[in-house]
């Protein structure tokens, strides 16, 4: 059976992770549980009932996450592995990356920050972490293919799109990492440079989670070029019993 359209697991990712993100953030804020000037989006999934719908989202997305990873994975291996030079050791690193990447998705969402909060955030920094070095891992598998001529499908423009997201969320990550440590070693968080740098910290987080999330609709292109096969048949022992 042939599955058409796989390029829609990516616009199902990014519609899920904005809407669902965006849906927490509203439901925090109409029951007071968050400040309205963008708290972190952990802070959104923290308490019932904002947390169920934190916890499905990232499930939901976790799962589109892996399989886009393997799609990717496979497609890199299929088409290019005979062609690139050391494009099996990244295509390979970046699909452990992904995985890694999506499973600290799961857990961010399965354990939320004020119930254990080590978990959560130990998901939470491999999802980020995790995702800028996928990001850059990718961009440079794709420069590599168009450099050897093997495809101008997408051409440079998307090429482009890719390094500049990967810069653009390596710098908001670090930003998000490093405002968020220093604010919360000054004795009063809350006010003058300590409440700045928070508010650097979590508008950064948020924007490190578009550009993440952009940085997936950028396989777009490749991924409508994919069908994906399933193929059902029984065991070699079975087929005597039919």
């Amino acid at each position: 059976m042939g599955f058409l359209g796989v390029e829609i697991m990516l616009v199902m990712f990014a519609v899920i992770m904005a809407i669902g993100f965006l849906t927490t953030y509203i439901v925090a804020v109409k029951y007071d549980h968050v400040t309205p000037y963008l708290p972190y989006i952990s802070d959104t999934g923290r308490n019932p009932p904002e947390s169920c719908i934190f916890t499905t989202i990232c499930s939901i997305s976790s799962f589109l996450l892996f399989l886009i990873v393997y799609v990717r994975f496979k497609y890199i291996r299929h088409f290019y592995y005979d062609n690139v030079a050391r494009i099996k050791c990244w295509n390979s690193v970046a699909l452990v990356v992904g995985v890694l990447s999506a499973f600290g998705l799961l857990l961010a969402g399965s354990f939320q920050a004020g119930a254990v909060p080590v978990v959560h955030f130990t998901g939470a920094m491999t999802i980020f972490f995790g995702g800028v070095l996928y990001a850059w891992l990718q961009s440079i598998i794709s420069y590599q293919i168009y450099h050897v001529n093997l495809t101008r499908h997408g051409g440079s423009v998307a090429i482009f799109f890719k390094f500049l997201l990967s810069v653009l969320t390596t710098l908001v990550v670090v930003t998000a990492v490093v405002s968020g440590a220093i604010a919360r070693n000054i004795p009063n968080p809350h006010a003058g440079a300590g409440h700045t740098l928070h508010l650097l910290s979590t508008w950064a987080e948020w924007l490190a989670a578009g550009t993440l999330t952009l940085f997936f609709l950028t396989l777009y292109t490749d991924f409508t070029r994919i069908q994906v096969n399933i193929f059902v048949q029984l065991r070699v022992n079975e087929a005597t019993y039919v």
